[in-house]
């Protein structure tokens, strides 16, 4: 890609022995050579609990070359998609093969907070741009934290932190939690433990169940037993699915209220009308969002897949757009790239962003919505097929909502 970026592959050489030849590419000047590729690893889980989001993700970034016909400027711009099975150990040996073998310019992906702290690390050692696409709180602070680490999704503490106070006043003051036993699980919980009592809501308790469980009668009587008045489902993907099937067997909703902590379209697909219409859930995208560059995402990704997308395909589609954006403006270097990007403020599929400059964090709005019936989506004048949601709150982006840059010591 450019000079200093094939010097400090080549530092790297424990990762990189072999991307030190993208140098002969360059010119004496340190920027891009005109017309030189630029390759894109995304990273992301294909198969396993969080196949829905990896394969958006994949849609998303192959939508993006498309839109860009295949050009940053005067430098022809391509993907390559690897599966990490949602395992750290070969998030990491993928991302090494990108880098090492197919040269790649900038690494992207993720559906875990376990596999993007792996990928980061080597996009790190190689001294390479890498775009985070998945809810974590490691990237953005030591020691994961690197000059050209961004993350474009949110920190669970964003969400939280934008949720509570409307969930204490809508919906109960009582809550349990369920959430998944890793990273990002307890991440959520550790914020959820400050945020709900500060916001007048009691915790009634908390279960970390494992990764891609799917028999939950076990854990079903403890949440009754518990008498909470909102149930927060901190899964995601196929452990949500199944969860909220059963829950919808043991009539679960009737004797609570049930909040998913991320809502996708992927998964109310799978879910579908009944048992979701209800519910809440949290996310920051949907794609009714009346929004200029939502609804220009939104008609693009439907023509090329026949159904609306989800938040992980916006996710990965920013990130191709931003890389390509920068490049063809000429931020070629990792350097040039991280100065431009810091502090940036941008308006794609998620609608009005920003980007702050201290950690690399995206801010961007967060949205409450409400599982409907198929004929309340119908009657809304929304997609019988696919309006499972409706907004009932739009919560704006704001920094009070993550940690500041002094708490992180990067101020």
């Amino acid at each position: 890609m450019s000079g200093g970026l094939a010097r400090a592959a080549c530092v790297a050489a424990s990762i990189l022995v072999a991307a030190c030849g993208v140098a002969g590419s360059q010119s004496a000047t340190g920027t891009s050579a005109s017309g030189t590729p630029i390759r894109i690893g995304v990273v992301t889980g294909l198969t396993g609990t969080y196949a829905q989001l990896g394969e958006a993700q994949q849609n998303g970034a192959q939508l993006a070359i498309q839109e860009l016909h295949g050009k940053a400027g005067n430098h022809p711009i391509s993907v390559l998609v690897r599966d990490d099975q949602i395992n750290p150990n070969l998030a990491l040996t993928q991302a090494k093969s990108l880098v090492q073998v197919n040269k790649v310019d900038f690494l992207t992906g993720c559906v875990s907070a376990a596999t993007t702290v792996a990928i980061n690390q080597v996009a790190k050692q190689a001294g390479i741009p890498y775009l985070g696409t998945c809810q974590t709180e490691a990237l953005n602070r030591p020691p994961d934290f690197g000059p050209t680490t961004f993350h474009i999704a949110p920190l669970p503490s964003q969400d939280v932190n934008a949720i509570m106070p409307w969930i204490c006043q809508n919906l109960g003051k009582r809550i349990y939690f369920l959430q998944p036993d890793y990273a990002w699980g307890h991440e959520q919980y550790d914020a959820e433990q400050k945020a709900a009592p500060a916001d007048g809501c009691t915790i009634a308790g908390v279960t970390f169940a494992p990764l891609g469980t799917s028999d939950w009668t076990p854990y079903i009587p403890k949440i009754e037993a518990a008498n909470p008045e909102v149930l927060m489902i901190g899964m995601a993907g196929n452990d949500q699915v199944s969860f909220l099937k059963q829950a919808k067997q043991f009539n679960l909703q009737s004797r609570m209220k049930l909040f998913q902590f991320l809502e996708d379209l992927s998964f109310d697909e799978q879910m579908g009308f009944d048992v979701i219409s209800g519910t809440y859930g949290a996310t920051n995208f949907y794609w009714t969002v009346k929004d200029p560059g939502t609804q220009k995402f939104v008609k693009d990704y439907e023509k090329a897949y026949g159904k609306p997308p989800s938040g992980y395909a916006a996710y990965v589609y920013n990130a191709v757009m931003l890389i390509a954006k920068e490049v063809a403006a000429g931020h070629t270097t990792p350097s040039q790239f991280s100065k431009a990007l810091a502090g940036s403020r941008f308006d794609l599929a998620e609608g009005p962003e920003s980007i702050r400059a201290c950690d690399h964090q995206s801010f961007q709005p967060t949205y409450i919505v409400e599982g409907l019936t198929q004929d309340e989506a119908a009657s809304k004048g929304g997609s019988a097929s696919y309006g499972y949601r409706s907004i009932v709150r739009t919560i704006p982006a704001s920094q009070q909502q993550a940690p500041s840059c002094s708490e992180l010591g990067l101020s």
